[in-house]
């Protein structure tokens, strides 16, 4: 089975790219089945029920979240209505929606978990593992195979995640800081694993944001109204090819469209 996990939508043009690029890229690499954590799809920070529905309709198969996903109260119905949406597992129960949920991946039950870290983040939020060990520990017997998106800065964090749940979570990813990372490996488990995907969104800028505004907010420490970069848009991501029959991850590669 070949998955491919796609790094934060920054904005509306990241979210025009993927309409129209990710059905042919789905079939260019024979891919089983899609995740975007799609946090930063709309205009408004977070999704719209819009975006997710053109997300869905345009190749994913489940959208993951972030910090910012529940920041846009105008998708909390949408978000308790489609299972399809997830927001970090550790905002806890009294949150909109799920952090967690089982699909159907070439007649597989794969079970998909979004948790969000707490080193450097915010909202700071309760710690992921407790949380992870309930949602594994629940549903046990009620799927194949897992993924889990931990959206979350510290790169430490993502890979303590990593190795704690090597061998039970087939693969992992990292999300939120939007560049790419150069450690995906193959834990001694089987685990795949790599601390970023990068994103989807205009290059030309400081993180999907125009680079004159992020410079002088960081020069001045004053107030400043981001606004989306320029130049071409690119989707970063990930491909893990995951051996059905032993569950390990044989191979993990890199891509950009």
């Amino acid at each position: 089975m070949r998955i491919l996990a796609i790094g934060d939508v920054t904005s509306p043009a990241g979210l025009e790219h993927l309409t129209k690029n990710l059905w042919r890229v789905r079939e260019k690499y024979r891919i089983d089945f899609c995740i975007v954590n799609g946090e930063n799809a709309s205009l408004v920070t977070g999704i719209s029920e819009d975006a997710a529905k053109l997300l869905l309709r345009s190749g994913a198969d489940v959208i993951s979240g972030g910090n910012h996903t529940l920041r846009n109260r105008s998708v909390y119905s949408f978000l308790d209505e489609e299972r399809a949406i997830l927001r970090p597992l550790n905002f806890g129960d009294a949150a909109p929606g799920e952090g967690f949920g089982i699909f159907d991946a070439l007649g597989y039950r794969m079970l998909v978990i979004n948790v969000m870290g707490t080193v450097y983040m915010d909202p700071v939020l309760d710690s992921p593992f407790s949380y992870i060990d309930r949602v594994l520990s629940e549903q046990k017997g009620r799927y194949d195979f897992a993924v889990l998106d931990v959206h979350a800065e510290a790169t430490g964090e993502k890979l303590a995640i990593g190795y704690a749940y090597d061998g039970r979570v087939n693969v992992i990813f990292g999300t939120h800081t939007h560049v790419p990372t150069a450690d995906g490996r193959i834990l001694p488990e089987g685990t795949g694993y790599i601390s970023d995907l990068g994103m989807c969104g205009e290059s030309e800028g400081v993180l999907g944001m125009d680079a004159e505004c992020v410079v002088e907010k960081m020069r001045t420490r004053l107030p400043k109204k981001f606004i989306q970069a320029r130049g071409p848009v690119v989707a970063d991501g990930v491909i893990f090819e995951l051996n059905t029959a032993t569950g390990r991850v044989v191979d993990i590669e890199r891509v950009s469209f």
